[in-house]
């Protein structure tokens, strides 16, 4: 499949991406910086009195906002901080709590109802997202929104997701610098678009090169914890919603205490894996020795094995670059498997599904 296509022709770029998910991740560093406007412009703020967590609540493609700000934020802010995949919260939380309600299409059923526990739970409260049910129930309980823009996927809207949120607690007194660090990430990001965008040549272009290497393959991506463990389920789940293959992630070093002892046999599936190592450029800590030591030890049982050092100047850089990365991977995947990226039918069939069951 993968020799049928060629990556350098914005022809039959255009024709395999009918929903346009490359110019969506290629928009990526434009989408940062709106972002950053629309948490500047918010006009009300929840109050900031007496906060001594953050609650992020959201699913799937809209809760990976979350889990970047729970990575960046928490020791800037000093607040624990955690993120919600369900459709309740934990009675634990409270007035001392700021609920992040992030829902991209307003509509999503877990969210939704995580957001009635947030306001019962009397938890202050701020919603980003699109449209639909959520922005109407926040309009008619006078909470703070961010109205994001809406025609993309939730997983394309990574930016809106996370920075806008980001940006509103500063502005409550919550941190300090990170508007300033998110701005210059942006510079940084165009950079890694230019690098890996569709008009840089394969010969040049790490992202389109990985894809070919992944094409027939199943992608099992191992993070360092903490930072690029974040980066490693995004990239999982990229590579399932846009390329529409199974794969896997897990972080270093808990991965070496059971997972390392499964890739043991079954030669017929493990050759068809290609294992994912994403380390920071500058890392020389016990952690990183553990991914050179885990990526030899791998190459003799799997179908490959690319360890990637992820270089920038911050950890936001890092860790967003490194999710643009990601994105653009899955994508150019998706193109030489032949399957259009942008649309998720299971996901669409399952919730029609559950409508049924209502």
């Amino acid at each position: 499949m993968a020799d049928a296509v060629n990556l350098d022709d914005v022809l039959v770029l255009e024709e395999r991406d009918p929903g346009g998910m490359l110019p969506a991740v290629e928009a990526f560093p434009r989408q940062c910086k709106e972002a950053l406007r629309l948490g500047r412009e918010l006009p009300s703020l929840p109050p900031a009195d007496g906060l001594g967590r953050v609650a992020y609540l959201g699913m799937g493609g809209s809760a990976i906002g979350g889990d970047v700000l729970r990575i960046l934020l928490e020791e800037a802010t000093g607040l624990t901080m955690s993120v919600h995949r369900s459709y309740r919260l934990p009675v634990t939380l409270g007035a001392d709590t700021l609920a992040v309600v992030a829902s991209y299409s307003g509509n999503t059923e877990e969210t939704i109802s995580a957001f009635e526990d947030a306001v019962y739970l009397g938890c202050r409260v701020l919603v980003v997202s699109s449209d639909g049910e959520l922005l109407k129930r926040a309009r008619v309980s006078g909470l703070p929104y961010v109205t994001v823009p809406p025609g993309l996927q939730p997983r394309a809207a990574l930016g809106y997701l996370s920075l806008a949120a980001a940006v509103v607690m500063e502005r409550m007194g919550l941190l300090q610098g990170f508007v300033k660090v998110a701005s210059d990430t942006v510079a940084h990001l165009e950079d890694k678009v230019e690098e890996w965008g569709r008009l840089s040549a394969t010969s040049k272009n790490f992202a389109k090169q990985l894809a070919h290497r992944l094409a027939g393959k199943i992608p099992v991506v191992y993070g360092t914890e903490s930072l690029l463990g974040v980066a490693a389920y995004r990239w999982k789940c990229q590579f399932n919603e846009n390329a529409k293959t199974p794969s896997f992630c897990h972080v270093l070093p808990e991965m070496n205490h059971n997972e390392i002892v499964g890739w043991h046999g079954l030669d017929d599936l493990t050759r068809r894996v290609e294992t994912i190592f994403l380390l920071e450029e500058d890392d020389d800590s016990r952690v990183a020795k553990r991914v050179e030591a885990t990526a030899e030890l791998l190459r003799d049982r799997v179908g490959g094995v690319t360890v990637i050092r992820v270089g920038g100047r911050t950890r936001t850089e890092k860790l967003f670059g490194a999710m643009c990365l990601g994105d653009f991977v899955s994508v150019y995947l998706a193109l030489l498997n032949g399957v259009d990226p942008t649309p998720v039918e299971s996901i669409a069939l399952l919730k029609e599904r559950m409508a049924r069951e209502d």
